[in-house]
């Protein structure tokens, strides 16, 4: 029976390698003709930038998927998974932005993202006493968090953003986004240390503070994916529900109080609730979003065809109308599909973690990925209010981007951990079968 389930593990290697084989084959199918596609978009005329692109892109792919393989055990397939997600954000950045300078800073965020992710991948297989970085890193981020309120800008309705002037450069930072790494790994080292309710008021009550000092700073889509993702969590380490079913009634009060209480909760409502009352003020954004989608059909406009320009924000919040309208429903369908397999790998590798910690780690960032895409896409399609939260690894954004790079290069990371952990039981049972 032994070198049965030996050969059957040799067979579903060879399933998922094959997969993984068809996988990556697409990815970078997928970069080279969307790539050329741009570059000859024009009759006469040849896109120099869309070309380096084409040619750029590849490479990059494959030398960030050989190194790493071949360095680290991980997840092969879900790394291919965020290298798509990535290739299809620079793609449709490069057919709709106004300005070449777009795709350029997106691709450098996103070299800049990959030496982050190696990072992720070596510090949570190095880290072994993570309890004690918590204390430091709680202090840390809610001073980060609070520079905003003396230091800040206001930006979209949020005093959310740092800004940096470097000569003629002027550098934008947006805290939240790196604090929300820096909340799921606090929790995470807090709620696997002891499970007990008394031990979990701690943690709770540090992502509260990094709740309120956001909601000082009007960055209403922050709180929602910190207030999510420490509900999550919170069940997921305690297992109980009466406390969990409290905080998300909480949550809800607290909503009702804001909507009361806050003018810009008031327009984002009366704004889902009917768009087409005021299409030339608030509600522009979300009804050219609408349209945009409506226009693309099944197949879509195509790639830099169509008005995704009509959309104020077609770039970031609203990048999914965009997608919707040049790549078409399918594509749009097949892109969710995307984000729900890696968001079941995700979990995989949470349900494979041999520690708690671990398993938390990479519970808390598929829960922010999963979270952040629906808000993202469930804001465009006016499934729920907007909130102005990024479409993971595919929106404009140097901190969005850099910040979920470094939460996937943790998730690898623990996959790496878990294959290890595998190869080391199946050393056991044929040493164990040898022996009989």
């Amino acid at each position: 029976m032994a070198r049965y389930g030996l050969d059957y593990d040799n067979l579903k290697k060879l399933v998922l390698r094959s997969n993984t084989a068809i996988l990556h084959t697409g990815v970078l199918l997928f970069q080279v003709t969307a790539m050329l596609l741009l570059t000859f978009k024009t009759p006469g005329t040849m896109d120099n930038q869309a070309l380096f692109f084409a040619v750029a892109m590849p490479v990059c792919t494959e030398v960030v998927y050989r190194i790493f393989g071949k360095i680290w055990p991980l997840d092969r397939a879900m790394l291919l998974l965020f290298l798509f997600l990535l290739s299809v954000g620079l793609v449709t950045l490069k057919s709709i932005s106004r300005y070449p300078d777009t795709p350029w800073e997106q691709s450098i965020f996103m070299a800049a993202g990959f030496f982050v992710m190696a990072f992720g991948i070596v510090f949570v297989r190095r880290l072994r006493s993570w309890e004690k970085l918590v204390p430091c890193l709680a202090v840390l981020s809610v001073i980060f968090l609070a520079l905003p309120l003396a230091f800040g800008v206001w930006k979209n309705g949020a005093k959310n953003w740092l800004q940096i002037k470097t000569g003629s450069m002027i550098i934008s930072i947006q805290p939240s986004e790196f604090i929300k790494i820096s909340l799921i790994y606090i929790l995470a080292a807090c709620f696997s240390r002891n499970a007990r309710l008394r031990e979990s008021i701690v943690p709770v009550l540090i992502a509260g503070v990094f709740c309120v000092i956001l909601l000082v700073e009007k960055d209403l889509g922050a709180v929602l994916l910190f207030y999510l993702t420490t509900v999550g969590m919170f069940y997921a380490a305690t297992s109980n529900l009466t406390l969990t079913l409290v905080g998300l009634a909480a949550g809800a009060a607290a909503s009702v109080y804001a909507y009361q209480t806050m003018n810009i909760v008031k327009e984002r409502v009366a704004v889902f609730l009917n768009p087409w009352s005021d299409p030339l003020n608030n509600g522009y954004q979300l009804v050219q979003a609408l349209i945009a989608i409506g226009s693309g059909g099944l197949f879509g406009s195509g790639l830099g065809l169509g008005a995704p320009r009509n959309v104020p924000l077609y770039y970031s919040d609203f990048i999914f109308a965009s997608i919707a309208e040049q790549y078409g429903l399918v594509f749009s369908i097949a892109l969710i599909a995307v984000y729900v397999l890696l968001l079941m790998r995700g979990l995989s590798t949470a349900a494979n973690a041999r520690s708690s910690f671990h398993a938390l780690l990479a519970f808390g960032i598929v829960l922010l990925i999963g979270a952040q895409t629906f808000v993202n896409i469930g804001g465009n399609i006016k499934l729920i209010p907007m909130t102005g939260v990024t479409l993971p690894y595919i929106s404009s954004g140097g901190s969005s981007l850099i910040s979920l790079m470094l939460a996937a290069g943790m998730l690898l990371g623990i996959s790496s951990i878990n294959a290890e952990d595998e190869d080391e039981d199946l050393l056991r049972l044929q040493i164990r079968e040898a022996g009989r």
